[in-house]
């Protein structure tokens, strides 16, 4: 009999399961969900633990003036089968984290995935808890350092002690970057109830236990927290639960000279760590250097995001090309619905989609709005640009970016260019398969991975990227195109004008670009090479 496989707890701050679902703010949280998916496939046993946001700010909208703003979701648990209360014996499940004197409850919802998978999503907006604990599930990393610090106690101190009420006994913890780190403690806890050892030494043996995934090098994603504040929470926590040990002890992981860094903690109490691409990895290794890091490079879950079309691998030129044109049909209408505006589905059509952040740099392709112009509004090629994103609630500058395009947009390239608002999961489906050109143009080693362009490949779409994450480890020879991350703008006028238009155009003889085409096949293809298949095969050999 093959030997069985290891039971997972998947612990990630966030998921995208459903687009209506406010659990998810960009690409971690679609990957953990694409993570489950595929588990599920595979009939795994993966036990995702999450939180339950209210969805605060999930919606986007604009002011006048092209200003992003934010409006709550319509989601309300109680009133929803997106999921569903955790109970048992018909008794709803409810466990509790006490801090400071105040017992603070949390109930965990579910999203059954398959017969092993499950998602758990934990809340702690619950009648008679007081209110600083309530508001903090308003939305993703939202509200300060101590709402920030809560959620973090919500998700890995509340997870740990849901898994116990259902009695599962995970082989593997594995946490998505630094958030569900305080799990650790409560692991060692069950340790010391079991094993009858010190906390210090369960701590340790909590290591063992315990692998790590870093997601970016970028500060929004290993943040660092007041020394003072934390301790203040391990002190509480340590004479709640009767510990004793120094919490200077709890916090010292994760002591770095101007705090606290959840990074530093998770990858000093774990005992693997890895990154999500071959060159997010190099620099994992030459900014932590004391730590072993495997690579794993992210993938997608291929079923969930390529249409059915191009999964068939004997389709022919003329049946692909003619798929190709039905998607990019129904991206149309979708944009018409969603924005007001319509354009022609005949054109180039270009698109970038991503959470929307200075380091993505949206702006790149309209340094040169003359000969921009000259590209897109071309009456014999014409090019049109799809852009949709997000940037967070409190990332004014992210804001500034969109509003600044939009303006752009409005004023030298109406008819050619447009702004898609409230980008979601459903929306990001069409625009990975009903745009020609997948446009990417992150700041070299700031895209740990990213998986968009994954998405785009498998439906046949092209990619014009800069080589970082994923792009770097693909051979892009005649199968898309990569830019000069030195002069990325001048490098997408030039692949434009000399490269992709005139092969795109170049359809006299079939009536379609059969370079084009030859291409969407290479591509879809190559995706094969970059799903959450492969992704936690190698999971399974170098972590779990």
């Amino acid at each position: 009999m093959p030997e069985a496989k290891k039971k997972i707890a998947y612990f990630c701050a966030e998921f995208g399961i459903d687009t209506n679902l406010p659990t998810y703010a960009g690409g971690l949280g679609v990957l953990a969900g694409d993570t489950l998916l595929e588990a599920a496939d595979q009939g795994r046993s993966i036990y995702g633990v999450g939180l339950l946001y209210q969805g605060k700010y999930f919606l986007q909208k604009f002011t006048p003036d092209g200003m992003q703003i934010e409006d709550s979701s319509p989601f309300q648990a109680e009133n929803t089968k997106l999921v569903l209360p955790v109970e048992i014996m018909g008794k709803r499940l409810v466990v509790s984290i006490k801090f400071f004197g105040e017992e603070i409850k949390i109930a965990a919802y579910q999203q059954r995935l398959g017969d092993n998978t499950v998602l758990y999503l934990l809340t702690s907006d619950l009648n008679g808890n007081p209110d600083s604990w309530r508001d903090v599930m308003s939305c993703e990393y939202c509200c300060g350092d101590d709402a920030q610090i809560k959620q973090q106690f919500i998700l890995g101190l509340g997870g740990i002690k849901v898994l116990n009420k259902l009695n599962i006994k995970p082989d593997i913890y594995h946490f998505q970057e630094g958030r569900p780190i305080f799990a650790h403690w409560e692991i060692a806890k069950n340790i010391i109830e079991t094993m009858k050892v010190k906390f210090s030494d369960a701590l340790e043996k909590a290591k063992e236990s315990i692998v790590y995934t870093n997601h970016t090098l970028v500060p929004d994603g290993n943040l660092i927290y007041p020394e003072e504040m934390v301790k203040s929470y391990a002190s509480s926590y340590s004479f709640e639960n009767q510990i004793p040990i120094d919490p200077q002890k709890l916090i010292e992981p994760g002591l770095v000279e101007n705090g606290f860094s959840i990074t530093k903690y998770a990858l000093n109490t774990s005992s693997k760590q890895s990154a999500v691409s071959k060159l997010h990895g190099k620099l994992c290794k030459k900014l932590w250097p004391d730590y072993d890091w495997k690579v794993i490079t992210n993938g997608v879950y291929i079923p969930r995001w390529q249409k059915s079309e191009f999964a068939n691998p004997s389709i022919t030129d003329y049946a692909l090309w003619e798929a190709h044109l039905s998607a990019k049909t129904d991206l149309a209408r979708v944009v018409a619905k969603r924005s007001g505006f319509t354009y022609s589905p005949d054109s180039l059509v270009i698109g970038w989609a991503r959470r929307i952040t200075p380091y993505k740099q949206i702006d790149k392709i309209f340094k040169n709005i003359e000969r921009l112009q000259k590209i897109l509004k071309n009456t014999e090629r014409p090019v049109q640009i799809l852009m949709a994103g997000k940037a967070h609630p409190g990332d004014d500058i992210g804001k500034k970016c969109i509003q600044d395009v939009m303006k752009i947009m409005t004023n030298y390239l109406s008819g050619n260019a447009l702004f898609i608002p409230n980008y979601d999961i459903a929306l990001a489906y069409h625009m990975v398969s009903g745009v020609d050109l997948w446009l990417n143009t992150p700041e070299l080693g700031k895209e740990a991975c990213g998986t968009s362009g994954m998405k785009a490949l498998a439906n046949g779409v092209l990619n014009l990227t800069v080589p970082d994450g994923w792009a770097a480890e693909v051979d892009w020879e005649g199968v898309g195109w990569t830019l000069d991350d030195k002069n990325i703008s001048e490098s997408i006028y030039q692949k434009l004008e000399e490269e992709i238009i005139p092969m795109f155009y170049n359809r006299v003889e079939y009536g379609y670009s059969q370079d084009w085409v030859s291409m969407m096949k290479k591509s879809i293809e190559l995706s094969k090479k970059f799903s959450t298949k492969k992704m936690l095969e190698k999971y399974e050999k170098v972590l779990y």
